[in-house]
């Protein structure tokens, strides 16, 4: 009996210094607690690395759809700087024909908005190759799509961009990690056309308004008749009447030039573009070709003094009197006179 409680004595001090003794807890709390502290820092690691990459998606998807807008009403301008050449433009009637107008049509007909893939994209009219103009601008690693939408008084352009993310198996479980996307809306505005057509309405509407009552339109719109088109009857009975009726006609005014090798020319009528019309009534062929055709021609040579010569012939008669033949007519289009005939 006395061996059996010696025992049990022993045991409960042995029991008590185990408790009493620390030696060996830090190896057991590390072993225990370590490994969740380190996957943990793994993950936050993972977790930052992932928010910085989709918001650097986000920075290159937001700044690829401005650049897009901010460009879009010239296509030869540069991407990234706006910098184009004034004498390369896309035409006076783009909006018109190149800016996918038939957008407006999409929720009656089957007519999709223009999309291109980036960077690997087939650019297949105007609209597909600006799209396409990001795809020399894309970080190495992202792909995604160019979209443009024209809605009349909205014209957008969306940019969707996304970019692998390598991240451990077990993250991918916990996370939809696979991937870093990033979409961006920017809207197409020209304050120059704004400013333009606000200046159009206020000033030109304002000023042809009330200009024409409605009566005198629906006067304006009557067919005239047959014998109303050849407008009044001028009779001509000589040069000085041609040459006075011509000026009237062209609005120009009588001149007389020098011509290079120091002849004088009387320009009957010389008009506002700096183009000289001669009235003949009675001069002969012969005359013609050795006195003013070579004048006339120097004056064209010259391109100074005069832009153009139209020789205006007034008929004596209804049978043709006073008309020139066809072989100097085609001598005188040869040389660049134009040649006219009043009947």
């Amino acid at each position: 009996m006395r061996l059996v409680r010696l025992q049990a004595v022993r045991r409960n001090r042995r029991a008590a210094g185990f408790q009493s003794n620390e030696q060996g807890s830090f190896t057991l709390e590390a072993s225990l607690v370590f490994p969740m502290i380190l996957l943990c820092t793994i993950t936050l690691l993972f977790v930052g690395m992932y928010v910085y990459q989709k918001a650097y998606v986000q920075h290159v998807a937001r700044t690829m759809a401005e650049r897009l807008a901010f460009t879009w009403d010239n296509s030869h301008k540069d991407l990234a700087t706006g910098n184009f050449d004034p004498s390369k433009t896309d035409g006076l009637y783009w909006r018109l024909t190149h800016d996918h107008v038939t957008d407006l049509f999409g929720l009656l007909l089957s007519v999709g908005t223009s999309e291109v893939a980036i960077p690997t994209g087939v650019a297949k009219d105007q609209v597909g190759s600006k799209l396409a103009k990001t795809s020399s601008y894309l970080p190495k690693g992202m792909t995604g799509t160019a979209k443009y939408s024209n809605l009349l008084l909205d014209h957008r352009v969306e940019v969707k961009l996304n970019k692998p993310f390598f991240s451990p198996p077990w993250l991918r479980k916990w996370f939809d990690a696979e991937k870093s996307d990033g979409q961006a809306i920017s809207h197409v505005v020209e304050p120059v056309e704004m400013i333009r057509l606000t200046d159009i309405t206020r000033t030109y509407f304002k000023a042809i308004k009330d200009r024409i009552s409605p009566q005198k339109a629906k006067e304006a719109l009557i067919e005239p008749l047959q014998n109303d088109l050849s407008g009044p009857s001028v009779t001509i009975k000589s040069e000085r009447q041609a040459a006075s009726y011509l000026r009237s006609l062209v609005g120009g005014r009588e001149v007389i030039l020098k011509t290079p090798s120091g002849k004088s020319r009387t320009i009957d009528a010389l008009d506002a573009n700096g183009i000289a019309h001669q009235a003949y009534y009675s001069m002969t062929e012969s005359q013609l070709r050795k006195e003013q055709m070579p004048k006339d021609i120097e004056l064209l040579e010259q391109g100074v003094q005069v832009k153009g010569i139209v020789w205006h012939f007034f008929k004596k008669d209804p049978s043709g009197k006073g008309v020139i033949s066809d072989s100097f007519r085609k001598e005188l289009e040869r040389n660049g006179i134009v040649v006219v005939i009043h009947n």
